[in-house]
């Protein structure tokens, strides 16, 4: 058998990146076992400029893995989000901070805690086995965790969170006030992305009660350079929902700096769903929805536990 194929969810964010990356430190450092990271898609800008910034080479691209193939999940594990021709029985590994959906065919090593990002689950094992840490992993693993907690703001922050960001920042010495304006800036620059990739580079496919329902996220410090490709936009969801042959299909604009997002409405279903959970009303295709900022926790549950009644 190989290196261990460490690998993200589809659409992959920041958090998805650095994890598979820093995991390789804890396989040697810690298991003895040689793996390598890839990718399982395009990357965002946000998570482009962090590489860029740390000197880290992108990942490859996920291909076809072999029949013996040894495989680490980071970051997700349903089934919908898993790079396209993965075997199950190749999954030997799971580090995730999401809720657990995967079956496996074997016994397997699966540590999921509910914490803010996969990012600090990984530093916390590395931690626990008093594992030096190198100076690029700490700074890769701090950049997913203020990125997944939107710089530990987001209802998904743990006081582990917190603490973890502040150690692996005693070995990263980033000046965090500055980092994160740069972080945040480069999530909500709109270079070089289509409106394709504006709803896609952020987006999950969730299974929830008998429904497939698509949701996707675009973090910004500017919604109104999003909102102004509205039309453009709400086509592009209708064309999605048709090709992913979804039930449902929203997506979130998050101000990252009032807390608070607009969430898109492409059809009569989602309207009446949105208006129900979430107790609001639609106006013009968007429903504004206060304090919302986290697709996992905010918006992902409630619509499962209404669709699976």
């Amino acid at each position: 058998m190989g290196k261990i194929t460490i690998v993200g969810h589809k659409n992959p964010d920041t958090d998805s990146i650095v994890s598979a990356i820093a995991a390789q430190e804890f396989f040697k450092k810690v298991l003895s076992k040689e793996s390598k990271a890839y990718r399982s898609g395009v990357l965002n800008n946000e998570t482009k400029f962090i590489l860029k910034k740390f000197n880290v080479e992108i990942p490859e691209l996920i291909a076809d893995v072999s029949a013996d193939a040894s495989v680490a999940l980071v970051d997700h594990n349903e089934a919908g989000q898993t790079f396209d021709g993965l075997n199950y029985g190749n999954v030997d590994y799971i580090f995730d901070h999401h809720k657990l959906s995967m079956v496996t065919e074997k016994p397997i090593f699966c540590r999921m805690e509910p914490i803010g990002s996969t990012a600090s689950l990984i530093a916390k094992m590395l931690f626990e086995k008093n594992v030096e840490i190198s100076e690029i992993s700490a700074k890769l693993l701090l950049a997913g965790i203020l990125s997944d907690t939107l710089n530990l703001m987001s209802p998904t922050t743990t006081s582990e969170d917190s603490e973890l960001a502040k150690k692996l920042n005693d070995i990263a010495k980033l000046d965090i006030e500055n980092f994160v304006t740069e972080l945040f800036e480069a999530k909500s620059s709109l270079e070089g992305i289509s409106v394709q990739d504006v709803i896609t580079l952020d987006y999950k496919n969730f299974e929830m009660g008998k429904h497939n329902v698509g949701v996707g996220t675009w973090e910004t410090t500017n919604p109104e350079s999003v909102n102004a490709k509205k039309a453009e936009i709400m086509q592009a969801l209708v064309e999605k929902k048709s090709a992913d042959k979804n039930s449902m299909m929203f997506f979130m604009v998050v101000d990252i700096i009032k807390g608070n997002c607009q969430l898109y409405i492409i059809g009569e279903e989602e309207q009446v769903l949105a208006e129900k959970v979430f107790e609001g009303k639609v106006e013009n295709g968007l429903m504004f929805l206060s304090g919302v900022v986290s697709r996992k926790k905010q918006i992902v549950p409630q619509l499962t536990e209404e669709l699976s009644k």
